[in-house]
């Protein structure tokens, strides 16, 4: 049987009963996240060669990107095709095309995991930070092969775990850790950025893609205020979600207090705060 196969189902519910929870908070901070995270939408775009006219599939798109910046891409003789497990956060992706005026781009409810898109071939297909957290990689990208017409790209974009991706969400860790006596998460202890580069490009020569290759950008996020992070990581994250929303309110303030301690090093004169994530592309071709 496949790992997919294989996956408790109630798993599956659960996580899809975390990403729904959270959908309204990827609403509310959109312009936050997007304000760093755009560009690395682009440049997936560019790696992947998109051009007018082209088919693309998005895969755990989320609220919407990288497929809409694909759809505005392709334009109207082109199609996007944008898949999420997560009901609630597509149809704030429907909401998001309609307002843009997008009519070349379709959303799917669809697990990743399993890539069931009727049979279609696709001329590039994109995946931002969702390709590590599937049970099992190296098959998943066998499959997206697959799905690609000859010489189609595949570009993903993957997260270096600890503190060197995502400072912010290390620290919260870190104060979670120290609070609430959790044991150390497994990417405490993870490989530096080199390391992952590497795994990714491996993974992707064996799945079978030629040309691949990677590159490191920095994407920064800019919030108003230390306080503004906690009640983000709230917001948008499934983990801080589930193990801060049923806290006492002065565990959730004690929380919030420490984690802005220790963002201080990222504080700007005026009390905004600018934190420098670290993401790495790699684009392969079929």
């Amino acid at each position: 049987m496949s790992a997919e196969s294989d996956r408790p189902m109630h798993h599956d519910e659960e996580q899809r009963r975390q990403w729904d929870a959270v959908a309204a908070g990827w609403r509310k901070w959109w312009p936050t996240i997007e304000g760093g995270a755009q560009r690395v939408s682009l440049r997936m775009l560019e790696l992947a060669q998109v051009r007018p006219g082209q088919r693309v599939l998005d895969l755990g798109t989320g609220i919407g990107e990288p497929a809409l910046s694909a759809a505005r891409c392709v334009g109207p003789s082109g199609r996007v095709v944008a898949t999420d497990f997560s009901p609630r956060m597509l149809d704030i992706a429907q909401e998001r095309a309609a307002a843009q005026g997008l009519a070349n781009v379709e959303f799917i409810q669809a697990d990743a995991a399993t890539l069931d898109v009727a049979g279609a071939r696709f001329d590039a297909i994109l995946c931002r930070w969702g390709v590590t957290s599937l049970p099992d990689p190296p098959g998943a990208l066998a499959a997206i092969r697959r799905l690609l017409v000859s010489d189609g790209w595949f570009v993903t974009a993957v997260w270096p775990s600890g503190a060197q991706g995502r400072p912010m969400a290390s620290l919260a860790a870190a104060v979670a850790q120290e609070m609430f006596g959790l044991p150390p998460s497994a990417s405490d202890a993870s490989p530096a950025c080199s390391p992952v580069r590497v795994a990714v490009q491996e993974t992707m020569r064996r799945a079978g893609f030629r040309d691949v290759h990677s590159e490191e950008m920095t994407m920064p996020l800019e919030f108003s205020s230390a306080a503004d992070c906690g009640r983000y990581l709230m917001d948008v994250s499934p983990e801080f979600s589930a193990l801060l929303g049923d806290r006492p309110l002065a565990q959730r303030a004690e929380f919030g207090r420490r984690l802005s301690e220790r963002l201080q090093p990222y504080a700007t004169v005026g009390g905004a705060v600018r934190i420098p994530n670290l993401t790495i592309c790699a684009a392969g071709r079929r």
